[in-house]
């Protein structure tokens, strides 16, 4: 048994956690600064502990984990007095069980997955998809698009590394790119003659059954599910497309964020002379838009930095997933992979206006003790896996 913890993946979330901190210390109060580092001697203490438990008590713990995760959540819609629902709020403590929902769900539908030693079928998809749809449903009530949406690239990764043939997954979920093109009436003609074509050389007949017809109903309820958004959700989107059509309005975050983040150079104006930070233009500063505070203040250099970090902790994750013999142990860690990976993409990508604002943490970076506990609590079970990566 690999009795060694894995000191790469340690040493890359210590670093990203050390520049938040920093960063923090620049864009909060020493106050903000403080709860966070209570938050993180909190969370090094569970991260240890959980490097003791091992992968088979984690699988057998999963169904437990994600119940309690869904019944937090169920709580949360019914007793938290704060709107968006998304915390319980106990003195000083703002907790948040969307974020811990991520690791259950992770756990429990790796459990499911490890049990099927063949996923081929589009039956296979339907126990996977209702436990990632409950968490992800309950979080969007609240309401929080950004955490709701992380499900769903957990899903794919994880039916992927679990076996299910990729060209099965892109048709099974085509309907999520039709829904995306049906907001023009242009695209979404041309995307289903390619999608009718690819799947007329499949010559599978429950492909080409299955894919027409879903893509061609979910292209006409687009609309009804557009109206069924909040205000503010459809302005996230429509300034996303046309970021000066309202640019001191849903518009501003945006335009502030590539401001700071352009008007840092190659090398940025220094620790603590961000004038986008400091004169408060940019909203959010030591939350959703920590990395646009960082562009800032140190520049190209700092963001390339940071991102190499990232990268690095995401190669050595992948890594683990394949030298983990345990078909249940890669599955998860492929899973965590999949929810900080795209996080992280997505975080980065809202900052620079590649994508809406969407309101997601930057892993390890940003303030927020649930998340900074849940990501520690994600890298506890990957150092757990890799002490023991090659038992089956």
């Amino acid at each position: 048994m690999q009795k060694h913890l894995n000191l790469d993946i340690i040493v890359a979330a210590a670093i990203l956690t050390l520049i938040g901190m920093v960063m923090i210390y620049s864009t909060a109060s020493i106050a903000v600064l403080t709860r966070q580092i209570v938050w993180l001697g909190l969370s090094i203490i569970t991260l240890f502990i959980c490097t003791r438990i091992s992968s088979r008590l984690w699988q057998n713990l999963a169904p437990f984990l994600y119940i309690t995760a869904i019944v937090l959540l169920f709580m949360l819609l019914f007793f938290s007095n704060t709107y968006p629902k998304r915390w319980f709020v106990m003195g000083w403590i703002n907790l948040q069980p969307a974020e811990f929902a991520k690791l259950a769900t992770i756990l429990f539908l790796a459990q499911l997955l490890a049990s099927r030693k063949k996923l081929k079928h589009y039956s296979d998809f339907i126990m996977p998809l209702i436990v990632v749809l409950i968490p992800a449903a309950l979080i969007f009530l609240e309401p929080d698009f950004g955490a709701a949406q992380i499900f769903l690239p957990i899903l794919l990764v994880m039916l992927y590394w679990a076996g299910m043939p990729a060209p099965k997954i892109f048709i099974f979920f085509s309907p999520f790119v039709s829904a995306a093109a049906s907001f023009s009436i242009y695209v979404w003609v041309v995307y289903f003659v390619v999608l009718a074509v690819f799947l007329y050389f499949r010559k599978q007949l429950v492909d080409l059954v299955y894919g027409l017809a879903s893509n061609v109903f979910v292209g006409l309820c687009t609309p009804l599910v557009w109206n069924s958004l909040k205000g503010y959700q459809q302005q996230r989107i429509i300034s996303f497309f046309s970021p000066w059509v309202d640019p001191r309005g849903m518009s501003w975050q945006s335009i502030q964020s590539k401001i700071a983040i352009g008007s840092g150079g190659i090398m940025g104006k220094g620790f603590l002379s961000g004038t986008q930070n400091k004169l408060e233009f940019l909203p959010e500063r030591h939350t959703d838009f920590i990395f646009s505070c960082l562009g800032e203040e140190f520049g190209l250099i700092g963001i390339i930095l940071t991102t190499l970090v990232f990268v690095f902790l995401f190669y050595r994750l992948l890594i683990l997933t394949r030298v983990a013999k345990n078909r249940y142990a890669s599955i998860v860690v492929s899973g965590i992979l999949a929810w900080l990976g795209y996080q992280t993409f997505l975080n980065i990508g809202m900052t620079i206006g590649f994508f809406p604002i969407t309101g997601v943490p930057l892993p390890f970076v940003s303030y927020g003790g649930s998340s900074l506990l849940a990501c520690y609590i994600a890298i506890g079970v990957c150092l757990a896996i890799s002490r023991s990566k090659f038992n089956y």
